[in-house]
C-alpha cells in the first residue's frame, strides 16, 4: 500500500462519492475506480458498498479507513520530525589534536561548540602531533602542529614565535640553570638545540625531559629552571618574574604552524563542517 492509496480511502470516505474524490485528487474519476477496486482486492473485502447516491462504508472498510487515516498521520509527524531535522547539526564528530592544542586552544572553542551545537556527540584523542598524523584515518578533523598531513586538506590557522624564558633575578647564571625540554618532533628539538649552543655559548644539554609542554611550563613557573616556550604558552607568565628572548635562527624567528587538517569529503558531515568553521572563526577573532 501506498500513502497516495490511503489518502484516496480517506478521501472518499469524506467525500462519499467517486467524482468528488477524485475532484479533490486531481486525478479521473476512471482512476478512482481503478485504484479502488486494486485496494479492495489487496485486502480481500469490500471497503465500500456503491449505490447510485453515494458511497456507505463497510463494517471492514470502516477497519482499514482507520488503518489508513492512522498510517496518514504517521507519515504528516514523520514528516514534520524530518523538517525540524534537516539542518540541525548532531552525530558524532572524532577530533585528534596535539597535546598543546589540547591544552590551550580546544577547551574554548568546545565550549563554544557544545553550546551552539549541544546535540553532536564528541570524541577528542590528545597526543604528539607525530601520533594524530600518523593516526589521521581515526579522526574526522585533526588540529596538529609542525608540517601538514600530505594528501589531505591543511588549512593554516596561526603560527607561534618562541621565546627563551628564565628568571629575572638569576641572569647571571642562566647557562648553569637546568634547561627543561618538553616533547616534540626531533627537527624541532634541533632547532632548538642549535639556538641554545649559539647562544649561551655551551653544548645543549636538558637535565629534565617532560612529556607535554604544560608540564615544562609548570616547573618554570616554579623555579625549576629556565626552556624555550611557544607563543601560544606565554599566558600567565609573569613578566616582572621572568625575562624573555624571542628565538631566531638566523636571521628568522623560529615558528611554529598549527594546522586545521581533514579529508575534504568530511565537510559533507553537517558536524564536522560546523566545527570548521567555528575554529576557522574562534582563531580569526583571537
Amino acid at each position: 500500500m501506498k500513502i497516495e492509496d490511503y489518502r484516496l480511502l480517506t478521501t472518499l470516505n469524506e467525500t462519499k462519492t467517486l467524482r468528488k474524490a477524485a475532484e479533490i485528487l486531481y486525478i479521473s474519476q476512471p482512476a478512482v475506480t481503478q485504484r479502488l477496486k486494486a485496494i479492495e482486492s489487496a485486502f480481500g473485502v469490500d471497503i465500500f458498498i456503491r449505490t447510485k447516491k453515494q458511497l456507505i462504508t463497510t463494517t471492514e472498510g470502516a477497519m482499514i479507513i482507520e488503518h489508513a487515516k492512522d498510517m496518514l498521520n504517521r507519515e504528516r509527524l514523520f514528516r514534520d520530525k524530518m523538517q525540524a531535522h534537516i539542518g540541525e547539526v548532531n552525530g558524532k564528530i572524532s577530533i585528534g589534536c596535539s597535546s598543546l592544542i589540547g591544552q590551550t586552544l580546544l577547551p574554548e572553542v568546545l565550549n563554544l561548540y557544545t553550546r551552539q551545537f549541544p546535540n553532536v556527540e564528541i570524541q577528542v584523542q590528545v597526543g604528539s602531533s607525530e601520533q594524530i598524523k600518523a593516526n589521521h584515518k581515526d579522526y574526522h578533523v585533526m588540529i596538529i602542529r609542525g608540517n601538514k598531513i600530505m594528501n589531505l586538506s591543511n588549512t593554516h590557522l596561526y603560527n607561534d614565535e618562541h621565546y627563551f624564558i628564565y628568571p629575572r633575578d638569576r641572569k647571571e647564571q642562566v647557562s648553569n640553570l637546568p634547561f627543561i625540554e618538553f616533547q616534540a618532533d626531533p627537527i624541532y628539538i634541533n632547532q632548538i638545540k642549535d639556538w641554545y649552543s649559539q647562544h649561551l655559548g655551551q653544548d645543549y644539554h636538558a637535565m629534565i625531559t617532560v612529556d607535554q609542554v604544560a608540564t615544562c611550563k609548570e616547573m618554570l613557573l616554579n623555579g625549576v629552571g629556565v626552556t624555550i616556550l611557544p607563543e601560544i604558552m606565554m599566558k600567565h607568565i609573569d613578566q616582572e618574574q621572568f625575562a624573555t628572548q624571542r628565538v631566531h635562527l638566523g636571521q628568522d624567528p623560529l615558528i611554529r604552524s598549527t594546522f586545521l587538517s581533514y579529508d575534504s569529503s568530511m565537510v559533507q558531515l553537517p558536524q564536522v563542517d560546523s566545527f570548521i568553521n567555528l575554529v576557522m572563526e574562534y582563531v580569526k577573532k583571537s
